[in-house]
């Protein structure tokens, strides 16, 4: 058995290690263990780690004394990133990790926050940073990080700099103190949405709880995608119904939803989790002021959402979004289905709307049965995306696949 409310604390000990001692202080006054794991790789440490980043870089397979001879900072950041993923990996299987903290600048932020991205949906995990006011989405992925912005630099030890960090080791002492809710409660559905088609979601979850799920929605934003992807990988998902992939267009044509990664549509599949898939949102792309239009789709037919604006996809379009689609569902070893609605897939794509076209998404449909394989039934439904029934049909053929799997 491990200790209890265990916490890693990182830093890069010989540029803030007061700061990193201070946090420890703080958080063992609130009955935490605590872990100093040192990533500095240049200057001896203010004070002494629990874990040297002598043994993080031997983890990693570098000579840290080469690195501190040869000043190869890249080299030796490199090893403190993978040694210290691996070590906390370690700690986690070893039951002596219930939460992790950090303390950087840019090039600190970008080495903890690697380290904090291989660990779990669940566990505490808090980056107190001088870069938390900027974009942060490098540094948090897909992943539950708290950017807890540090305000001042982390260089000059005063009463600020103290009451910030104290706040900070107080936050994930709370967060471990009240631990991660077990699972094992109704079985979760995961089920992608956004914007102009989100009425679906919002039906599905009614008909998923009748049959005893909960509903876990997922912004089809590029980062939920992926994050759907990650909790399927990890088993927190019993069946998906991916009713969104609009990413696809966006990632194609550099819109406002891009970013999908590799991995998506693919690991429901990889895991034999039961899937629903329906082409919801691909009958557009998203663009905006910071995410612009590309010169190709001059003159297509628009639906204005907000500032953003949604760009018609038409045959040429369809026809690559259903061979992407089918090349990803093909690896399936999984249960599959595939249900199309004949009368749109957004909000904007009804009869009567800005984008309504049933012949550019009947080419997507033909070219998916033409190259899908046989296994993977193909249902065609003669309603909107957004119709009870729609959502009533997805659930119901879901549950049918779960059934079937125990």
């Amino acid at each position: 058995m491990g200790k209890k409310n265990c916490l890693l604390i990182v830093a890069t000990m010989d540029t803030k290690g007061r700061e990193a001692a201070w946090v420890r202080d703080c958080a063992r006054e609130q009955g935490a263990s605590t872990f100093l794991m040192d990533i500095g790789i240049l200057g001896l440490p203010q004070v002494e780690p629990d874990i040297t980043n002598k043994q993080l870089a031997e983890v990693a397979g570098c000579d840290l004394k080469e690195v501190i001879e040869t000043r190869d900072r890249p080299q030796g950041l490199d090893a403190m990133q993978r040694g210290g993923t691996a070590y906390a990996g370690r700690l986690l299987r070893e039951g002596l990790l219930d939460g992790i903290i950090g303390l950087g600048g840019g090039t600190g932020t970008a080495v903890i926050t690697s380290i904090m991205r291989a660990l779990p949906f669940g566990l505490p995990k808090v980056m107190v940073s001088t870069v938390a006011s900027r974009d942060v989405r490098e540094f948090i992925g897909t992943k539950d990080i708290v950017m807890f912005h540090s305000v001042a630099d982390l260089l000059g030890f005063n009463e600020f700099t103290r009451l910030i960090l104290g706040q900070a080791a107080y936050a994930v002492c709370g967060m471990m103190q009240k631990g991660a809710s077990s699972l094992g409660g109704r079985p979760m559905v995961a089920v992608t949405a956004y914007g102009v088609n989100s009425e679906c979601a919002i039906l599905a979850e009614g008909f998923l709880r009748e049959k005893g799920y909960e509903m876990m929605g997922f912004h089809a934003n590029g980062c939920g995608g992926m994050a759907m992807e990650e909790l399927i990988g990890e088993g927190r998902i019993a069946g998906v119904l991916d009713l969104t992939p609009h990413e696809i267009a966006d990632d194609l044509y550099g819109g406002y939803c891009k970013g999908i990664g590799p991995a998506r549509f693919e690991t429901a599949g990889k895991m034999g989790v039961p899937l629903v898939f329906a082409p919801g949102g691909l009958d557009n792309a998203v663009f905006s002021p910071v995410y612009p239009m590309p010169d190709q789709f001059t003159g297509r037919r628009v639906y204005r959402h907000d500032a953003r604006f949604c760009v018609r996809m038409e045959s040429p379009e369809m026809e690559r979004f259903a061979a992407i689609i089918t090349a990803k569902l093909n690896k399936s070893e999984g249960p599959s289905h595939v249900l199309i609605p004949t009368r749109g897939w957004s909000e904007a794509d009804k009869e009567g709307r800005e984008l309504f076209d049933p012949a550019a998404d009947r080419v997507f449909t033909e070219t998916l049965k033409k190259f899908l394989d046989p296994r993977i039934p193909v249902e065609e439904i003669n309603v909107h995306i957004c119709d009870p029934a729609f959502a009533e049909r997805a659930v119901e053929v879901l549950h049918t696949m779960m059934k079937a799997r125990g």
